[in-house]
């Protein structure tokens, strides 16, 4: 049984949305960043760098969110990982822009409380308007890690509006945020 470390109000989430998606046997182990519980000693030796999420799979321990999801479509929902080495690459691409184009200079805001700059965030989404203008998902018609990780960026709150309005984007938003693996760890 895989184990996760984290809580739903963490970076964790988008873990546990793709556990869910891969329909495997997990165990969530709630270890609050908040609180204090990762500079713990015994979560410590889980994950030195004293974060979450953390997944434990077997004897393999893997920290940082993207990577996890991308252990977890590779070796337990190939389903979600795209086949072929140019289509590996297309979804490196995507992931590394889902995380430093789109919710890394934004993410900022979310921090400091102030507004995302609208202007900004625009810019930003050219690239996804673009691809999906021609497809349902990233990567063609199927749903991917890739998706997952992108929609669980625009699922934060100062995103949501813009995602759910957006005339190219609130379509493959809805597609995604609707899958009932996605419910499951919303209803928890």
């Amino acid at each position: 049984m895989l184990t996760l470390y984290g809580t739903k109000k963490s970076r964790a989430f988008r873990c546990l949305w793709m556990l869910e998606e891969a329909g495997v046997d997990y165990k969530l182990q709630h270890v609050a960043f908040t609180k204090g519980e990762t500079q713990r000693t015994a979560h410590l030796r889980i994950n030195p760098n004293g974060k979450v999420p953390v997944l434990v799979d077997g004897e393999c321990t893997i920290v940082e969110s993207l990577a996890i999801n991308l252990h977890l479509a590779r070796n337990h929902a190939p389903q979600f990982w795209p086949a072929g080495r140019f289509a590996e690459s297309d979804a490196y691409q995507w992931l590394a822009w889902a995380m430093g184009e789109l919710e890394g200079p934004h993410d900022a805001a979310n921090r400091s409380g102030t507004d995302v700059d609208s202007t900004a965030l625009d810019t930003s989404l050219v690239f996804l308007r673009r691809r999906l203008s021609s497809q349902a998902y990233i990567h063609g018609e199927q749903f991917s890690v890739t998706d997952l990780n992108t929609a669980a960026v625009l699922l934060r709150p100062q995103f949501r509006a813009v995602a759910f309005s957006d005339a190219h984007i609130k379509e493959w938003f809805n597609g995604c945020v609707h899958r009932p693996a996605l419910r499951r760890v919303m209803a928890d």
